[in-house]
């Protein structure tokens, strides 16, 4: 089987873009190490040469990404495929939908691939551009099956009628529509009001990877990262929207302050942002208790929730959040909210602790019951491990789920 995968954003060597997609990548691999042959598929706007790139920002925005038109990460190849993107739009006679289309498939035409309707498929993640990667798709002659993974299912669809009507067309149309977590197939068929079929496929974790290090192993990483040692470390990693619950938190954490200060909340952030994360912390007096790491590559991420005591991500809603599980497997207690598909991964008081979303006296409540009950902060870290390596899986395993999924289209 030979996939062709099309995600809408994929780990790059950019600031704010090296971590992004990085479930993706994980996923992809996993697939290539069942005996997939797997290539991912990024359209880009074109833009001109410099200098007449510096005369359109849109130009101008391309060529500082400067993508290059094949490249690889982790040994995966990655092509990217122009967008016709020409300026001024007068000669643009074709919609964004329509040049998107054309440039998957003139991209197998200039590289004279032959798609097989037996041995090819097409995978999209994202839903809003797994619209045209469908119409691709059907154009060329092959099958494709589709991702829902969070805000494309919860968002995307209700924020106009237009969008709706994509959204419809493309769950009844694609061959398979797979979700990251059940809550997300409940919810296409609850805003469609179709009873489309889908298939869950949860994302695995590399729990060889993500997993629980010694004592003297976590004070050694604090040294490294100049963090105190004999503070309760809080780690939350996450965009720096509102939605990630990052001012709930910081609101959560004035309250203890008053009682107990023996704490330091380490920030993991980067990419699209609606908040300054360093100004609400110093409005609310906390600049001694935050730690602002901002963007953490993924390859070292593991050391962060290696060097924490607790994990918190009181988002207004997910998915399903890989950041979770990835605490959950380096042993430690998290907590989190009880939106979307966060209940399918932590067994509330048992893997983990679920407060209501926006529910500030309930999260000071339990950070503050964490913070000082170590006990309890073992008990809760090392069920949520055992419950990661005996029950959830890791990439590799559920990739052959997936890899199974995809081939019984054929």
């Amino acid at each position: 089987m030979r996939i062709w995968a099309f995600p809408s954003f994929y780990p790059y060597d950019y600031p704010g873009m090296r971590w992004a997609g990085t479930f993706a990548a994980r996923q992809y691999r996993g697939l290539i190490n069942n005996d997939a042959e797997l290539s991912v598929i990024l359209p880009v706007e074109w833009c001109p040469p410099f200098p007449f790139s510096e005369l359109f920002a849109n130009w101008k925005k391309n060529r500082a990404l400067n993508y290059p038109t094949k490249r690889t990460h982790d040994g995966i190849t990655i092509y990217h495929p122009r967008i016709a993107n020409m300026r001024p739009n007068r000669l643009l006679r074709k919609t964004y939908a329509e040049r998107y289309i054309d440039s998957i498939i003139n991209f197998f035409k200039k590289n004279k691939i032959q798609l097989d309707p037996k041995k090819d498929i097409f995978y999209g993640q994202w839903l809003p551009s797994c619209i045209y990667m469908q119409q691709a798709a059907q154009r060329l002659g092959v099958k494709c099956a589709v991702l829902g993974i969070g805000d494309d299912v919860i968002l995307w669809p209700r924020e106009s009628e237009r969008k709706m009507t994509e959204f419809k067309l493309l769950i009844t149309q694609a061959d398979m529509v797979l979700t990251n977590a059940d809550y997300l197939g409940r919810d296409i068929q609850q805003s469609s009001g179709l009873q489309v079929p889908y298939v869950v496929n949860y994302f695995g974790i590399d729990h060889d990877k993500f997993k629980p290090v010694s004592e003297s192993e976590k004070f050694a990483l604090r040294a490294k990262y100049n963090i105190p040692s004999d503070k309760i470390i809080i780690l939350t990693v996450g965009s720096p929207l509102v939605r990630k619950g990052w001012l709930d938190l910081f609101d959560a954490l004035v309250e203890i302050k008053n009682t107990n200060a023996n704490f330091l909340l380490v920030g993991g952030y980067a990419g699209p942002k609606d908040i300054d994360i360093p100004a609400e912390v110093a409005a609310r007096g906390l600049t001694e208790q935050f730690y602002a790491q901002g963007e953490i590559k993924p390859e070292i991420l593991n050391e962060f929730y290696n060097l924490a005591d607790i994990f918190c991500l009181p988002s207004h809603w997910e998915g399903l959040a890989t950041v979770v599980s990835e605490a959950m497997a380096s042993g430690l207690p998290v907590i989190t909210t009880d939106v979307c598909g966060q209940p399918e991964i932590i067994a509330n008081n048992s893997t983990g602790i679920l407060v209501s979303a926006k529910d500030t006296v309930a999260l000071t409540h339990e950070l503050s019951l964490l913070i000082n009950n170590r006990a309890k902060r073992e008990q809760l870290g090392n069920a949520a491990r055992k419950f990661i390596v005996d029950s959830w899986g890791n990439d590799d395993q559920k990739s052959k789920k997936l890899y199974g999924i995809l081939e019984g289209l054929l």
